[in-house]
């Protein structure tokens, strides 16, 4: 069996939500929440892309300079899926945004607008915090890969997903998981599923541990930081959890658990006889 850890978070949220769209296959339009959601992630994806440019390009000229490389093979230290280095500016970041921001999943130009709008107040936020961390008085953050795509097997389960920001620290890595909605609790981020997964994928993408995941929200009020580990019994919990969802899956239990709050954000509380909203 093959899932991608948005099917295990619909089956979690609701198992006829999962059914609707994973077995009956019963289409729905992406949200606005959803097209601002993937927007942002696509903007933070480019900026980080500049990162390691930077980082490669100065590994070029430092190998020049020790080693006498000449100039036409410092592109043999940047990878050729990165773009051309370009200065990491507030301005550079709000011209990302325009370039990466999807207009025509909006009703209207005036929500479209509104929501461009929006974005380049998160992107200065984010900017503002980014730009902190370099001036905490500790190395700046060596960044490995940014929506790096994994893939793990739990008990026959082949779970896959993306990672958006992976940063090398001195034990091992950190993980950065933007998020545009509300920020959660702390007991909610040391609970969560989805970041047990990652430190999982993690520890088998980079060989190294996983010492720190960052749920980083960024929303209309600032950014907040939701940080949090994992420990050896939550890894195993955490497979736990996957196997037993497994199991529900086989025997096709598909009882929906209805809610207001996972209702409110189910594209099928139209077409859906239980639903609370």
């Amino acid at each position: 069996m093959s899932l991608s850890y948005s099917q295990l978070r619909r089956y979690r949220t609701c198992p006829r939500q999962y059914e609707f769209s994973h077995i009956k296959k019963i289409p729905w339009g992406i949200s606005e929440g959803e097209s601002f959601g993937a927007s942002v992630h696509n903007a933070l994806k480019r900026w980080g892309e500049l990162e390691i440019g930077h980082r490669a390009l100065g590994v070029g000229r430092r190998k020049q300079k020790n080693e006498g490389v000449r100039e036409d093979q410092i592109r043999l230290f940047v990878e050729e899926e990165h773009p051309k280095p370009q200065e990491l500016t507030a301005e550079k970041l709000m011209e990302i945004w325009h370039q990466t921001f999807v207009f025509d999943t909006y009703p209207s130009r005036f929500e479209a607008d509104f929501a461009r709008s929006r974005g380049e107040a998160l992107m200065r936020r984010f900017f503002t915090w980014w730009s902190l961390r370099l001036r905490s008085g500790q190395a700046a953050p060596l960044v490995l890969a940014v929506e790096k795509g994994f893939s793990i097997e739990i008990d026959g389960v082949h779970i896959t997903g993306r990672l958006d920001r992976v940063e090398q620290t001195a034990e091992g890595v950190r993980i950065i998981d933007y998020k545009t909605t509300p920020p959660c609790t702390q007991a909610e981020a040391d609970a969560d599923l989805q970041i047990s997964l990652y430190a999982l994928a993690a520890a088998q993408l980079f060989d190294k541990p996983c010492t720190e995941l960052l749920l980083l929200f960024l929303s209309d009020e600032g950014v907040v930081e939701r940080a949090t580990a994992r420990s050896a019994s939550q890894l195993k919990d955490a497979r736990t959890q996957i196997t037993l969802i497994r199991e529900r899956m086989e025997a096709k239990d598909f009882h929906p658990t209805p809610s207001v709050t996972a209702c409110k954000r189910c594209p099928y509380r139209g077409v859906c006889d239980v639903a609370a909203v």
